[in-house]
């Protein structure tokens, strides 16, 4: 079955405990008091450890901030790949991709913590490249899990689109949900679901969703 490579490495199993432990507190630190929160002082403190310790495992808050942003989406990309996987190709993986998807727009509190280092990611010239990989690696995945095929290349004309939109959408809807909490996503999803489906259908080749 065609596996993809992960688009980021785990960043924990190659450091020492002092700088698990300073990771760790930047997120609580990020999920807590946001960004502009997030500085050495504040991490040191949370964690307990001495500021120039951030310095020695990280070098930069550039280097902390790419192992934050790994750190947070890397089980997030470990679960899609094990999930996608486990199905065979065509309907079953095209709906458990659309069911991981809705997990994920409600999941509001690493959504949140996603959009708080956004912005100064994308003012990076160091971090930016390392996103737009993320996103690369994303959408070739989308592409892939709704492809009508069985595990070959992917119809990237017909489904590549598509995926711009799937991944798209789920990150809007999330940003959606954050700002409002009394926001119901399920109609929302339920027409996202059917529109989907049916663009693979009527896109299929030859014919074969008719």
């Amino acid at each position: 079955m065609t596996r993809y490579e992960l688009p980021i490495e785990d960043p924990t199993p190659d450091l020492s405990p002092t700088a698990v432990r300073i990771l760790d507190a930047a997120k609580r630190v990020l999920r807590r008091d946001g960004f502009r929160a997030l500085t050495f002082e504040a991490i040191a403190k949370e964690a307990g450890e001495n500021q120039a310790l951030i310095r020695y495992h990280f070098g930069s808050k550039a280097g902390l901030l790419t192992a934050l942003v790994d750190s947070v989406l890397y089980q997030e990309a470990v679960d899609l790949i094990e999930q996608l996987t486990a199905v065979p190709a065509g309907e079953e993986r095209r709906q458990t991709l659309l069911r991981i998807h809705e997990a994920m727009s409600d999941d509001r509190d690493s959504y949140q913590m996603f959009y708080e280092i956004i912005p100064h990611v994308l003012r990076d010239d160091e971090l930016q490249p390392h996103l737009r990989r993320l996103f690369e690696w994303y959408r070739r995945l989308d592409t892939w899990a709704l492809d009508e095929g069985s595990d070959g290349p992917p119809q990237q004309a017909r489904s590549e689109p598509l995926a711009v939109l799937t991944v798209a959408m789920v990150d809007g809807l999330a940003l959606q949900a954050i700002a409002d909490p009394d926001l119901d996503l399920t109609p929302a999803l339920e027409l996202w679901r059917r529109l989907v489906l049916d663009c693979v259908k009527s896109c299929a080749p030859d014919g074969a969703g008719d």
